[in-house]
């Protein structure tokens, strides 16, 4: 007895002769489990308080049921947006329907399988002041647990990207010191190459993980696992594109990489320059970082995506840290950086490639987990070189501020979503939808009901009026445009002459063209938002030139010195004709014209009007081509108008 008094009383000396941050370690390792399942439990809170049980208004989660379906009934290969997601889901949509809550409860496993196999990842290689708080801060995200509510891919892609970090830490984080057996480590090299494969066929960014792979072995100078990871992954994403393009001979690419490289995603006629790439990384480093990112970190207050709000200071900041915490685990822990040099190569590759339009938390949310316990990681080894100690106890505020941050902002989206959710379970199907978008979906059913089973009918969203309806809806690309030689190589002849009409514009057969600018187009004396190209007969010039002079209407004969002038700045050029044919060609018959707020946030009167524009711009020169059938809503309306052949 005395002896075990003894031998207790000499581990209390012990304990406190070591640095307080370890007596926090040995806190954290004593009370494991329990921290463990609080985050798990919290993050399963959150998977049930943050259920919708709706679509989300983007469309991408409802493209991919409509993936998954193809897939099941017609062997169809998703091919956009990446595969996995649809496949993987394929078997519960082609049995059971679009069931949401079914499908959305996956994406719940999903996540929760991410934070158990996050944790498993770290256990054994990171100190637990680390780990734990990093856990808890990611339990309580409510960021992260909104995904794990919808049918997007961010959960099946965490998941698979906790996998990858659970095995390559598993079995390469370390070197071996006996070095690479080739004959007996060659499994471990496909399956770290089939998990990276499988990243990027969810999203396809995850191909940037070999990047990654290939950087961290490099710095480590371990040339063999270099080589031979490359390898695998090399052979086996061309066996499998082979066994795609045998089997799905059409399939081609999830997405086009031209239009990456354009300098107008939505008008990939010109190419992006190198000016243009260094503004998109500027750019998207203040958009994801200065806004996002500290969203995410509870550090600003939650807002909605439209409200970016960016800030240069704080982007320095953290980049001044993400580069600092490189250096200071540099030869300090492995596994913390491979998560930073991670979370730089797939950060880098993103803001290089996204447009700045895109501005969305979820292209940089699915990495947070990663960027918290790297950022974590470099404050926790700064505070253990010895001239810092005595600062250690900034760490733990540090935390403190971050977790209440964090759950300050669940608790209010929580707070929000509760009584849409119950009202969506009791049977109101839209309760929580904005009145564009509950008319937008009434409008969907209202045709589905009432119009031709076999007519082809436009929907600004169709893959969500499906969802709603069953019924197959057509996108149209109502953007059609032509490209800028389209006027230049238009001449005048001995019968007729090319006439620009700036502004306004005649409802006339000889219509040629309709330029808009981003931006006005700043004339000697007038500031302008588009033109109309004209073709007019000789014989009527001199009228039409005198009715623009009484109408003060700005008009060019000379129109190659006006096609000069806006050469080099943003604009699209339309051609009624083609977008008239592209109607006649896809035996569209009805157009489904919603006005989805531009702000989702309120009503300023300023709608998504793409779908008008592309009636407007036909009705210019066509004005007679389409009848109004019905109008769901008052407020807000979703209109339905008729193609007259």
């Amino acid at each position: 007895m005395e002896q075990k008094k003894r031998k207790q009383q000499a581990k209390k000396r012990e304990i406190k002769t070591e640095h307080w941050s370890e007596k926090v370690d040995f806190f954290l390792k004593r009370h494991e489990k329990k921290i463990v399942f609080l985050a798990m439990f919290a993050g399963l809170l959150l998977c049930i308080f943050l259920f919708d049980v709706k679509v989300s208004l983007g469309g991408d989660d409802s493209d991919y049921l409509i993936f998954a379906e193809d897939f099941w009934r017609h062997f169809t290969y998703p091919v956009y947006h990446g595969a996995l997601y649809p496949i993987v889901i394929s078997p519960i949509v082609g049995l059971f329907g679009y069931k949401l809550v079914l499908l959305k409860s996956i994406s719940c496993i999903f996540m929760l399988a991410f934070l158990w196999f996050f944790y498993k990842s770290f256990r054994s290689q990171v100190s637990d002041s680390i780990l734990y708080p990093a856990l808890l801060l990611i339990g309580v995200n409510s960021y992260i647990f909104f995904y794990a509510a919808q049918t997007y891919s961010e959960a099946l892609f965490m998941f698979i990207q906790a996998l990858f970090f659970w095995y390559f830490f598993k079995h390469f984080i370390f070197k071996k010191e006996h070095g690479v057996c080739l004959k007996s480590d060659w499994k471990k090299f496909v399956v770290l190459g089939c998990l990276a494969l499988l990243m990027g066929l969810t999203r396809t960014i995850g191909y940037g993980a070999i990047g990654a792979l290939i950087l961290f072995f490099a710095i480590s100078r371990r040339w063999k696992e270099l080589i031979y990871s490359t390898v695998a992954f090399v052979v086996l994403f061309v066996f499998f594109q082979s066994l795609k393009y045998l089997i799905w001979p059409d399939s081609g690419t999830a997405y086009n990489i031209s239009t990456f490289m354009a300098k107008d995603y939505y008008n990939p006629i010109e190419r992006e320059s190198v000016a243009g790439f260094i503004n998109r990384f500027v750019v998207n480093s203040q958009t994801y970082l200065s806004n996002f990112l500290c969203q995410f970190l509870g550090i600003v207050q939650d807002r909605p995506s439209i409200y970016v709000v960016t800030n240069t200071p704080r982007t320095i900041i953290l980049y001044l840290c993400f580069f600092g915490s490189l250096v200071i685990l540099f030869r300090k822990n492995n596994a913390l950086l491979f998560s930073g040099i991670y979370v730089g190569v797939m950060l880098f590759v993103s803001f290089i490639i996204l447009h700045t339009i895109w501005g969305q938390d979820r292209l940089i949310l699915v990495y947070y987990p990663y960027i918290l316990i790297f950022l974590l990681g470099g404050i926790y080894y700064l505070f253990q070189i010895r001239k810092f100690q005595k600062f250690f106890f900034v760490y733990p505020l540090i935390i403190i501020l971050l977790f209440f941050g964090t759950l300050s902002i669940t608790i209010q989206k929580v707070e929000r979503n509760i009584p849409v959710l119950l009202e969506n379970m009791l049977g109101n199907q839209l309760y929580g939808l904005t009145p564009d978008w509950i008319n937008f979906i009434s409008g969907s059913q209202w045709a589905t009901k009432n119009l031709d089973k076999n007519a082809v009918i436009v929907s600004r969203k169709p893959s969500i009026s499906k969802v709603y309806t069953g019924r197959t809806f057509l996108w149209a690309p109502t953007d059609i445009t032509v490209p800028y030689d389209s006027l230049a190589i238009m001449q005048n002849t001995d019968d007729q002459t090319i006439l620009v009409i700036a502004d306004d514009y005649f409802q006339n057969a000889n219509l040629r063209y309709i330029i808009s600018f981003r931006e006005r187009l700043q004339l000697s004396d007038k500031a302008i938002q588009g033109a109309r190209v004209y073709t007019i007969p000789n014989a009527d010039l001199a009228e039409i030139i005198q009715s623009c002079q009484n109408g003060d209407i700005k008009y060019f004969i000379d129109y190659q010195s006006f096609f000069e002038s806006f050469r080099n700045k943003d604009h699209r050029i339309y051609d009624p004709d083609i977008m008239l044919n592209y109607l006649i060609e896809n035996d569209i018959r009805y157009l489904l014209l919603p006005q989805l707020r531009m702000d989702p946030t309120q009503n300023t009167g300023l709608y998504i009007n793409n779908t008008h524009r592309f009636i407007w711009f036909i009705s210019f020169k066509y004005p007679d081509r389409f009848r109004l059938v019905h109008v769901e809503g008052k407020e807000e309306p979703c209109e339905i108008v008729e193609f007259l052949r």
